[in-house]
C-alpha cells in the first residue's frame, strides 16, 4: 500500500541546481492570517528533476484539458499586464514583503 498525502494547494515553486522544488500547504485549523482566513502552513516539498517536472506538467495539462471539456473548470482571459510600480500589481512581492518560498 502506498502512502497518500493531502494538500490544499501549492505555496511556491522554485528551481535551482537542476531540480524543481514544489512546496505544498494545508490550511491551519487554528491559526489565521491578517485577513482572518485560515493560515497556509507548508507541509510537504516535492523535489523533481527538470525532466520529471516537464513530464508531470504534461500530465497535469492533460487533466486540465479533460476538466475543461467536462465543464468542471473554464479558462479565464489573462488580465492585461501592468507596468512596474502600477498600483494593484500582484505578480511580484513588494520590496517590503518576503517571498514565502526561499527558492526565489
Amino acid at each position: 500500500m502506498s502512502e497518500e498525502l493531502f494538500a490544499d494547494g501549492i505555496l511556491g515553486v522554485g528551481y535551482g541546481k537542476g531540480a524543481v522544488r514544489i512546496d505544498f500547504f494545508t490550511l491551519s485549523a487554528d491559526a489565521v492570517d491578517a485577513k482572518g482566513q485560515p493560515a497556509k502552513e507548508r507541509r510537504q516539498r516535492v523535489v523533481m528533476t527538470t525532466e520529471g517536472f516537464v513530464e508531470a506538467f504534461a500530465l497535469l495539462a492533460g487533466v486540465m484539458d479533460k476538466l475543461q471539456a467536462q465543464g468542471v473548470v473554464r479558462r479565464q482571459a489573462a488580465p492585461a499586464p501592468a507596468s512596474p510600480g502600477t498600483p494593484g500589481r500582484t505578480d511580484a512581492p513588494k520590496a517590503d514583503e518576503a517571498c514565502p518560498n526561499p527558492n526565489f
